[in-house]
């Protein structure tokens, strides 16, 4: 199928959407896409790509993973977020700190992610205490710390864990997991998964913000909603648009804002998109690695691929209006 009738197929098979599809499958496609899948109301409406299937790295998406992992874990009396780390540098900081990225450590992105690491407790062993200021600040440090006390809450390995608490991760999953040479996971970044695999904890997602069984704390939901102090567009391993209705909306490109981190008032009044609804929720990787979910329209957008990828780009193609639609058709 080529681009053009590939497109022409999107717009159709979402037509449920408000939406200029058709334009966002193009646009997805010139950025290197390896994978669009589309899941609205109960049943996939559209799928075409080679990452369907095949599994590509999804970088910090593996971070929401994770958090959906915690947010399941809490909803059965396990771990909560406002659990301390009970040893290390970082003890004393809760589990939301460190899902919020808002501990005080330092981000250590460089050392985790050093190639051939051939043990983790290396680096944990150089991790300074906590700084005074905690403000967001986005790196590896917070997570690889939280898989730590995984293991220590619930007394099994991470890979027993993450079957148990997170839909989709599976053995074969977990083989192909990027760990140090120790043979211990990474919990920052390191999942290889196709849009497939990733569906069900994307729809978990949508039960998690529902209103029925299987709901998650109201604590998660809160943060959900409103994000932090800090960030306002972060909370909990998720991005969010809720500034997309306020007047002073600005949309931000996530991906070219995290180092040096800026300040709290930078994110302010930032969005992904001033198009998209507000109550969306995403899932943010390197390269264009993205998971959109709205749960007032029971929808899924799942975007695997590679180059210079826009949210705001994306999404405004996907959730403009039809007038404006018809107006670039006709311009």
């Amino acid at each position: 199928m080529n681009a053009r009738l590939a497109a022409a197929f999107f717009a159709v098979s979402v037509a449920t959407a408000s939406a200029d599809s058709g334009a966002a499958a193009a646009y997805s496609a010139a950025k290197g896409e390896r994978a669009l899948l589309v899941w609205e109301k109960g049943r996939v409406v559209f799928e075409r790509g080679p990452a369907l299937s095949a599994a590509p790295r999804i970088f910090s998406i593996t971070k929401s993973l994770f958090s959906i992992g915690i947010f399941r874990d809490a909803l059965k009396g396990g771990i909560s977020l406002g659990r301390p780390v009970s040893r290390g540098p970082a003890r004393g900081v809760t589990l939301g700190d460190l899902m919020n990225q808002t501990s005080g450590l330092d981000p250590m992105s460089g050392q985790f992610y050093s190639t051939g690491l051939e043990d983790k407790a290396r680096v944990f062993s150089a991790m300074q205490p906590p700084r005074s200021s905690r403000g967001f600040v986005y790196g590896a440090s917070h997570w690889e710390v939280l898989g730590e006390e995984i293991v220590l809450a619930s007394g099994t390995p991470l890979e027993s864990w993450l079957r148990r608490f997170v839909p989709g991760v599976r053995s074969d999953v977990l083989a192909r997991w990027r760990r140090d040479g120790k043979g211990r996971m990474f919990v920052s970044t390191g999942a290889r998964m196709s849009a497939r695999e990733l569906l069900p904890a994307a729809r978990e997602v949508l039960t998690g913000m529902g209103r029925g069984l299987g709901r998650w704390p109201a604590v998660v939901r809160t943060l959900l909603a409103t994000g932090t102090s800090e960030n306002g567009m972060y909370a909990l391993g998720f991005w969010l648009n809720r500034n997309a209705l306020s007047a002073g909306a600005r949309e931000i490109d996530v991906e070219n804002s995290l180092n040096p981190p800026p300040a709290a008032k930078f994110w302010r009044q930032g969005c992904l998109s001033r198009a998209a609804p507000a109550d969306l929720l995403a899932m943010i990787g390197t390269g264009g690695q993205r998971i959109y979910i709205v749960p007032s329209r029971d929808l899924i957008v799942i975007r695997l691929g590679a180059g210079n990828f826009s949210d705001a780009e994306f999404l405004a193609r996907y959730f403009a209006p039809p007038s404006k639609v018809s107006a670039k058709e006709q311009g």
